[in-house]
């Protein structure tokens, strides 16, 4: 717990990088976007060097002189050597992909360091967003993660932050602290950088969703493969939202790889997936839920199928970018 933790240093953080909006392309850390100020250690070393002096005035101890301003030219040195450690970085948002709800979302960040000194723990995080929100009615959010770096002289490294995605919908890039106490940690130096990223969240899909609904909707009958039927097919690669019961678990205890069971199913040519026909006793999130299941069940079985919901329609199509179309309406779907 640092000084730059309370609530009035939270607020005047907050209006000093409220002037910034989203940053695309690179951003230079110069010494005006750095800020610094003590830990808590350092406020307890800064008491303990004032103590010293006194005790140093009223004794005249000469060898209390020399001891009380050699300890605090260390921490003069050491506050230079913090600022320094994060002055000069150049900053760019790279990507961002899409995830499920209730899925951390990991904002890609190039770090480069033109200089000719090595930069030493860099912690990338978005703590202050959090702790901002902490204090609204209702539970806290979970805190996300911090990732620590090392940035070589000349270097270029890429960084994930995290960041919780608890509901679907359209996720910008909230502000990103860039924090460093090397070397001493008497000093906080930090940075604000809020890059032009916005993420897609995805709804969760249900896991013990209904088979998928082959139903006709074209000429000819087709034969596909789903995630249900009676004649076992084989398996496919594990794909994130692939429900855990269709999981082959006798092959995942001989491979580091998980795999998908799949069976033969005979369908009526194209599918429509309808958010009306879902039974009445459904919520909107259950339903959005269930389709998305939908969405990458007819995805894995190589069928063409659209999407029919309240706000969109998806016309019968079929591939990756058909796949992602589809998630997205899911996601932005307002019922």
């Amino acid at each position: 717990m640092s000084i730059t933790a309370n609530p009035v240093t939270l607020r005047v953080t907050n209006w000093i990088a409220g002037r910034q909006g989203a940053e695309a392309g690179d951003v230079l850390l110069d010494r005006r976007r750095v800020y610094i100020l003590p830990t808590t250690p350092g406020l307890a070393f800064g008491v303990a060097v004032l103590v010293l002096l006194v005790g140093s005035i009223n004794y005249s101890l000469q060898l209390g002189y020399l001891l009380t301003f050699l300890v605090a030219s260390m921490a003069v040195v050491g506050m230079h050597s913090t600022h320094a450690n994060l002055a000069q970085i150049v900053l760019r948002g790279v990507r961002v992909e899409p995830v499920y709800a209730g899925d951390v979302l990991a904002f890609e960040i190039t770090a480069t360091n033109p200089g000719t000194m090595d930069r030493f723990a860099l912690r990338f995080s978005f703590k202050i967003a959090a702790a901002r929100k902490s204090r609204d009615n209702g539970p806290p959010p979970a805190v996300p993660p911090t990732v620590t770096i090392e940035l070589p002289a000349r270097g270029l490294r890429t960084v994930k932050v995290p960041l919780p995605a608890p509901v679907r919908g359209r996720q910008p890039a909230p502000r990103i602290t860039v924090e460093t106490r090397f070397p001493f940690g008497l000093w906080r130096a930090w940075a604000y950088l809020t890059p032009a990223l916005t993420a897609m969240v995805y709804p969760a899909p249900e896991d013990d969703a209904p088979p998928l609904p082959l139903t006709a909707g074209g000429g000819g009958d087709t034969f596909g493969m789903a995630s249900s039927g009676d004649d076992f097919a084989g398996v496919r690669p594990y794909q994130p939202g692939d429900a855990q019961k269709l999981i082959a678990w006798r092959l995942a205890a001989h491979s580091e790889d998980l795999s998908v069971k799949q069976f033969e199913a005979e369908g009526g040519g194209e599918l429509m997936l309808d958010f009306d026909a879902l039974p009445p006793a459904l919520d909107l999130e259950q339903r959005l839920s269930r389709l998305t299941r939908w969405v990458l069940d007819a995805d894995a079985s190589h069928v063409r199928y659209g999407l029919r919901l309240p706000d969109a329609m998806i016309f019968t199509g079929a591939g990756a970018q058909h796949r992602d179309h589809c998630l997205t309406a899911l996601a932005l779907c307002k019922g």
